[in-house]
């Protein structure tokens, strides 16, 4: 809230109340945490956190996470509907593999995959379901295209 604040999206009103409360502040859809300094990171966006059986996952925390083994180039999480628990999700994974690694076949990387998560993640972070694609849809600005991701899904 301030006088740097828009003041609205034009001729968009449904967005405009979307992101602009009453009082005038802004929801810019970030989710940050304050440390014990008093320091506040940014760690996600609210329409990529996934909820299963109650916790938020952060998907920024689990895809840097991911990017660490050694197989994955790129990856991008979203949340796919738990159908044995109805308003709670699982976590699925897109990912790409670096060109020239090495590997038996899909089935045992994606298990490698699932293993690496378990011993860095905790248990609701870890996917329930990996994708192994030849590369990820990106915008036109060259971040990974979330929304076709979840039209894939």
């Amino acid at each position: 809230r301030g006088p740097m604040v828009m003041k609205g999206y034009l001729n968009k009103p449904e967005e405009t109340r979307n992101a602009i409360d009453e009082e005038g502040y802004m929801h810019t859809g970030d989710v940050g945490i304050m440390d014990g300094d008093g320091y506040i990171r940014i760690v996600d966006r609210t329409k990529d956190m996934i909820i299963v059986g109650g916790y938020k996952v952060f998907s920024r925390r689990v895809e840097d996470v991911l990017v660490e083994h050694p197989a994955i180039e790129m990856c991008a999480l979203i949340g796919i509907p738990n159908p044995e628990r109805p308003g709670s999700e699982n976590v699925k994974v897109f990912v790409t593999i670096i060109p020239g690694y090495s590997y038996d076949s899909e089935e045992t990387l994606i298990k490698d995959i699932v293993n690496f998560s378990k011993e860095k993640l905790a248990p609701y972070e870890v996917p329930k379901v990996v994708e192994i694609m030849k590369e990820l849809p990106l915008t036109t600005v060259g971040k990974i295209d979330k929304k076709q991701l979840r039209k894939l899904a």
